[in-house]
């Protein structure tokens, strides 16, 4: 679903900067073209004012038969007939632009294009004294050059403004649907396990009580079809709990209920409920001796974050190994460390602890219940408080992992 959508927006945003550029050439050649018309505008009214009005003024129409090779140059009378032309104007005959002929009779000088013998000119109409008007030419064959040369360079450019345009469009679809991608592959990631997870208690819930349902059966039978079936539903109800907070962890922070709470007495009590099975085991326990440990925190979840974690060391210490919980406490934070031994550890599962659903390669082979998402949730709990987990260097057959809770 979302490299179809990567696709669509690159090629929509692709088609804009290409429509925006096309409007920013098309803007630029009509400030180019503007540019050039001004500039011989202005170099044709200096060569009137300069050098044919003065020389006018002064000697009459004779010598404008000899003046000017660079422009054409004719004088009009009022009726628009040729009265005295310039000697490169002998065969030079534009069309009357009658506007800008009738702007000149009342004072106005005026500039028209006209094409002449199959070349564009600028035509410049200008006032004498009343009883001639004057008409100058300029061919605008150099100037046009400039303009194919800007149309050439555009042409030219046109594959590599395409092909910038897509590779810019890509980029920055890519780094806006970054997240959106994440989202999407989090949600099908979520989705499947979510299947995958639920499938087996539900399947094993069914099947107790079909089993059950197949022949009449004693109370006892039913009574502990009923303990087994309370069994999986309560797993039922702690993986969905599990869930909604894998969910919520996307998005934003825990919501905190928080209160003053002894992060050692949460240890104490929390390592009575796994006693009976550490002593069953052969599991040494041990509580470095401390003072109370105070902070402000939501006590339930951070009872649930240390639940997590010594549930795991129970889980991965061997049998007649050991786990060790040190509790240090300074002005800012409180640090807990809980160390056990277990198999050997992969140094790089170290990477991929803290990810849902990941289970280490020392599970392999080992009948060790879990679904992975101890280690994340506790993580995502810890940083909801503003505080940090995270794994100690492994050696040999030893784990350590530290949290840490500010105080406040």
């Amino acid at each position: 679903m979302i490299v179809p959508t990567k696709r669509r927006l690159t090629i929509v945003f692709t088609a804009v900067v290409l429509i925006f550029n096309a409007v920013i050439l098309v803007f630029s050649y009509i400030f180019l073209h503007q540019s050039i018309m001004s500039s011989a505008k202005r170099h044709m009214r200096e060569d009137i004012q300069n050098e044919f009005l003065d020389q006018y003024r002064r000697a009459g129409l004779e010598p404008i038969r000899s003046m000017w090779d660079e422009h054409y140059l004719q004088i009009l009378n009022r009726q628009g007939d040729v009265v005295v032309s310039s000697r490169n104007s002998a065969g030079f005959y534009p069309e009357l632009s009658l506007e800008s002929f009738r702007k000149a009779l009342s004072g106005k000088e005026s500039f028209a294009v006209q094409p002449v013998n199959g070349e564009q000119h600028l035509v410049a109409y200008f006032p004498l004294d009343g009883t001639y008007i004057g008409r100058a030419a300029m061919n605008l064959r150099e100037t046009g050059k400039y303009e194919r040369r800007y149309i050439d360079l555009v042409l030219v450019a046109i594959p590599v403004m395409f092909l910038f345009s897509y590779i810019t469009s890509r980029y920055l679809v890519n780094l806006a649907m970054g997240k959106i991608s994440e989202f999407f592959t989090f949600q099908e990631t979520f989705s499947s396990n979510v299947t995958h997870e639920l499938r087996s208690p539900l399947a094993s819930l069914k099947g107790n009580l079909e089993v059950t349902l197949r022949k009449e059966r004693t109370v006892g039978e039913y009574q502990e079809t009923l303990r087994l079936s309370l069994k999986e539903a309560d797993r039922i109800i702690s993986l969905l709990n599990n869930l909604y907070l894998l969910a919520s962890s996307k998005f934003k922070p825990l919501d905190l209920f928080k209160n003053e709470a002894d992060v050692v007495k949460i240890v104490s009590d929390v390592a009575k409920t796994y006693s009976p099975a550490m002593v069953s085991r052969g599991i040494r326990f041990s509580l470095s001796e401390t003072d109370a440990a105070l902070c402000h925190c939501d006590e339930a979840l951070i009872r649930r974050t240390i639940e997590n974690l010594l549930d795991n060391a129970v889980k991965y210490t061997p049998d007649n190994g050991s786990i060790s919980v040190a509790v240090q406490k300074d002005r800012k934070k409180i640090t807990l460390t809980i160390t056990n031994t277990c198999r050997p550890f992969a140094k790089e599962d170290v990477k991929y602890i803290f990810d849902p659903f990941y289970r280490g390669s020392n599970t392999r082979g080992a009948s060790i219940e879990g679904k992975g998402l101890g280690l994340y949730i506790s993580r995502y709990i810890i940083r909801s408080h503003g505080g940090e987990i995270r794994v100690n260097n492994t050696y040999g057959n030893l784990f350590s992992i530290t949290i840490s809770i500010p105080v406040k």
